[in-house]
């Protein structure tokens, strides 16, 4: 992380593991890199959870792409 610069976020507050597990959930669904099924077993959750989890973010994105 350090030689990423990643080590603090934009506000100065350190990263955890689990921002960094969000933000790797976040961009994963973001640039359809993976799908929900494929990002629960990487992730070791259900896919239930990853769902409850960020379905308005997969919601949001389908309807960016519906509307170009």
């Amino acid at each position: 992380m350090r030689d990423g610069e990643q080590e603090k976020k934009e506000d100065g507050q350190n990263r955890t593991l689990y921002s960094l597990r969000h933000t790797y959930a976040t961009s994963e669904l973001i640039e359809n890199r993976a799908d929900l099924h494929t990002l629960a077993k990487q992730m070791g959750n259900s896919a239930a959870m990853i769902e409850r989890h960020y379905s308005k973010l997969t919601a949001t994105v389908a309807a960016e792409r519906l509307a170009k």
